[in-house]
């Protein structure tokens, strides 16, 4: 799976996949996670656009680090194509954990938006 990662605010950061997130993927997953939150990001995108195939595994890891981030104040986010990746995240109800973008600007407005009332810490 291919990697990278932008900045949107000192609060927001995109991290985009490509290819399959599977098994495979487990390390380089869980370096972004950590990365970022040690880099003081309070909210994480996943634009998993052009990631073609996801597995159960993946899908662990997902609600996983969501979790991590609701303990900090954070959200993670998921920005999903149409098709296999997002039939299988409706399909398995993860958007009950994790909401689920048409684009950054739509997640970065959900979680940073001008209707915020989160309290700055």
């Amino acid at each position: 799976m291919g990697l990278s990662e932008r900045s949107l605010s000192e609060h927001t950061v995109v991290e985009t996949f490509v290819g399959r997130f599977d098994q495979h993927a487990r390390q380089d997953f869980k370096w972004r996670i950590d990365h970022a939150i040690t880099q003081g990001y309070r909210f994480v995108v996943l634009n998993m656009v052009a990631v073609s195939f996801i597995d159960s595994a993946a899908l662990g890891w997902l609600v996983l680090a969501q979790r991590r981030f609701q303990r900090i104040g954070g959200k993670l986010g998921i920005i999903a194509p149409l098709g296999f990746v997002r039939d299988i995240l409706e399909l398995t109800e993860i958007n009950e954990w994790i909401p689920i973008f048409n684009s950054e600007e739509e997640a970065w407005k959900s979680f940073e938006g001008p209707g915020d009332s989160r309290e700055a810490s």
